[in-house]
């Protein structure tokens, strides 16, 4: 087994994306650069021009890996299509998301694009007031497969995905060890009547989702809703029971990480059940830190502290000085309570888990993190202050202990992609008032989200799988063009010269 590749990052540097500096142009003449020149307007009526040429990509990829005819085979909520089938409004409301649409009442710019309905194949695309009562539709009660059924849709189509990534990159996963993170989300909600909502720890009137997502590109393998008084680990033992055997067919070895509010039994029973292997930050007991006074502790480096030591040891290396911390400094002026971690250790001992967790009662890995905490503030600090923090796991001995805590608190990242399935793709927007509804809307999210990062890792740059939406969608997704039609055939002309243009071109083939 190979230890997890590091996850491709988003550099802030524009790389493959800016102009090199020996091309751009200088101005002629002395002045401001921006000379504001007068401007004549004009319309051309007879242009058929959108600014989401982008959705080029994402057409070819529906129409390769059959999105629509996999969504009618597995939804069924409409007695009667007049005129539109279930593939309609899902992907309808899908594309809206993928161009930047906020809230159902966005549609209306695809509506009323007469070259995006087009490029789409169709004559008219829902009516945002219709695509609210198409959501109203998926209710357990009345149809209690409708919401499973596109479910199901989205894990095919994620399945098919898998099986035409590259050979070689197939062959990869297989070998390496393959991460998912796990974690919840509290939306507040200003409706009232939203169906489901409570009060969640936080006080607020809410809904509780959490959601799977893979680390290495991002994808999001699950998402439930939930109401806000629900625990963070409710229900996710099922999911995981769903989506664990489907992982393990494309990828050798999975480890599932989480924060301490996942580290419960029925959690880690599933993951011994399929042979995944587990590592979670776990909460802090009585008797775990008279177990810490017994251990011989070591001394322990954050994963920052040892690649800075390796780029001293260089010798090339500049060595920089260091500002002082503005935010101390005035910290300590103003007499505010400052709290710095100066000191670390490591130990690790075997835990045995209770008899409430079943008669097996499994050992595990037990990794004891002890901070040295300094505090500043007006009152002399007297005594030394000790914090524990803990990770449980069932990792091999292969990983050191070091190695355990680097992996564990890479999670952190999934942060990210939560708060972009909010700022960048209005996935926790909740619609409508139906709590069904609402989670068939978390499906058609997850749908584009995982549309962006399909398109990446079959024919776009590596760099390109970690961009934020905002990035991802003003170089790929608002793309001027032109649609025309020529000899039966509907041809996309994109206009003006970008940077992106290359590889845009290059994925269309591709797909």
């Amino acid at each position: 087994m190979n230890n997890p590749r590091p996850a491709a990052r988003a550099s802030h540097v524009n790389f493959g994306t800016s102009v090199p500096h020996d091309e751009l142009p200088w101005p002629d003449r002395a002045g401001p650069m921006m000379r504001m020149p007068k401007l004549h307007v004009e319309t051309e009526e007879r242009a058929t021009v959108t600014r989401f040429g982008g959705l080029a990509l994402a057409e070819q990829f529906c129409r390769r890996f059959g999105v629509a005819g996999l969504i009618d085979d597995n939804v069924q909520v409409l007695k009667l299509h007049l005129p539109y089938h279930e593939s309609d409004h899902v992907l309808a409301q899908a594309m809206n998301l993928y161009v930047g649409g906020t809230c159902i009442e966005d549609m209306a710019l695809l509506q009323h694009d007469e070259a995006t309905v087009r490029m789409l194949g169709a004559c008219r695309l829902p009516d945002p007031t219709t695509a609210g009562d198409f959501l109203r539709r998926f209710d357990r009660r009345t149809n209690p497969e409708g919401l499973a059924g596109l479910r199901a849709a989205n894990d095919e189509l994620q399945q098919r995905v898998w099986r035409r990534l590259p050979r070689t990159e197939r062959r990869r996963r297989k070998r390496s060890l393959m991460v998912i993170d796990i974690d919840s989300k509290i939306k507040p909600l200003s409706g009232e009547q939203k169906e489901g909502a409570d009060f969640g720890y936080t006080g607020k009137w809410s809904y509780h989702p959490f959601m799977i997502s893979m680390a290495e590109t991002g994808e999001c393998l699950a998402v439930r809703n939930r109401p806000g008084s629900a625990t963070s680990a409710k229900g996710v033992e099922d999911v995981l029971d769903e989506l664990l055997p489907r992982l393990k067919k494309h990828h050798g070895t999975v480890l599932l990480r989480g924060d301490s509010a996942f580290d419960r039994a029925p959690v880690r029973r599933v993951c011994q059940q399929h042979g995944v292997y587990f590592t979670f930050v776990s909460p802090s007991f009585d008797n775990r830190e008279d177990l810490a006074d017994g251990l011989a502790f070591r001394p322990f480096r954050t994963r920052e502290a040892r690649k800075r030591e390796a780029r001293r040891k260089q010798s090339n290396h500049k060595p920089r000085r260091k500002s002082s911390s503005r935010r101390k400094q005035r910290a300590r002026e103003r007499g505010y309570q400052d709290i710095q971690l100066k000191k670390q250790w490591l130990a690790e001992t075997p835990y045995r888990c209770s008899r409430r967790h079943g008669p097996a009662r499994p050992t595990y890995r037990l990794v004891i993190r002890r901070q040295l905490i300094e505090t500043h503030n007006k009152q002399q600090q007297i005594f030394d202050e000790y914090r524990y923090r803990y990770v449980l796991t069932n990792l091999p001995d292969s990983f050191t202990t070091e190695a355990v805590i680097d992996e564990t608190y890479l999670r952190c990242d999934q942060e990210n992609l939560i708060q972009q399935m909010g700022s960048g793709l209005a996935a926790w927007r909740m619609p409508v008032a139906e709590f069904d509804g609402n989670e068939a809307w978390l499906e058609i999210a997850r749908l584009a989200w995982n549309m962006a990062k399909w398109i990446a890792q079959l024919a776009l740059p590596d760099e390109v799988i970690r961009w934020k939406w905002k990035r991802f969608r003003l170089h790929y997704v608002l793309v001027p063009a032109q649609l025309i039609k020529r000899a039966r055939q509907t041809w996309v002309r994109i206009m003006g010269a970008r940077s992106t243009i290359d590889p845009l071109l290059l994925a269309f083939e591709s797909l």
